[in-house]
């Protein structure tokens, strides 16, 4: 989410999300439509920025879903998901620690049940986002993205998805994978390096330091 005020009267907000942009343009009363509805309003008909508290409405989180033409995950769901998830065994892919860390499941490693849901959780809920030359589905949750390798729909099961791969949004966290085996300094420099590999493979906003 950026702010650009060249080429907008009042100026924008830009928001990507995957391979979309979403623009909130500014009125002249010092307010972003679209963003200040999901805030407590403090008078009966808002009108500017100062007319609304610092507290989100009930629904906010969906209501901004909505807003990014998103898939929103119930919040419901969502304390069922985290048991299934902390359940499961993750293994770090040691072999993509230098490039792209991150961790995996297979059927073998955690339950039948549990492996179809989150593969339909991906499918339903995730959007999609390009990975060098290819496009796939990211599922969000938490702090984390998920993402199947496979056809869920194939009529070949062999075509159907065995791997599931998660890795945190922030990429730095991978450094709790690999601190036992690296030094503190090769951790600091392998951290950037991994921006670095995601930046150029992905259209991921960079971190906030």
């Amino acid at each position: 989410m950026t702010y650009e005020r060249k080429g907008y009267v009042h100026g924008a907000w830009v928001i990507k999300i995957g391979q979309n942009d979403l623009v909130i343009k500014a009125s002249e009363n010092r307010s972003f439509p679209e963003l200040d509805q999901l805030y407590t309003p403090r008078v009966k008909n808002p009108k500017h920025w100062d007319d609304y508290a610092e507290k989100l409405i009930p629904d906010a989180e969906k209501q901004l879903y909505s807003l990014l033409d998103l898939p929103y995950y119930p919040v419901e769901k969502r304390v069922k998901l985290s048991q299934l998830i902390e359940r499961t065994k993750w293994k770090f892919a040691w072999t993509y620690a230098r490039t792209y860390p991150h961790e995996y499941t297979t059927k073998a490693l955690c339950e039948a049940a549990d492996h179809a849901k989150l593969i339909d959780c991906i499918e339903k809920y995730g959007i999609i986002q390009r990975f060098g030359e290819s496009y796939r589905k990211y599922f969000y949750f938490e702090d984390r993205k998920y993402w199947h390798m496979g056809e869920p729909y194939s009529d070949d099961p062999e075509l159907r998805p065995n791997v599931i791969n998660r890795t945190w949004v922030d990429v730095r966290r991978h450094a709790e994978n690999v601190k036992h085996r690296w030094t503190v300094e090769e951790v600091e420099l392998q951290q950037r390096l991994w921006e670095i590999q995601l930046e150029k493979s992905t259209d991921r906003n960079k971190p906030k330091k």
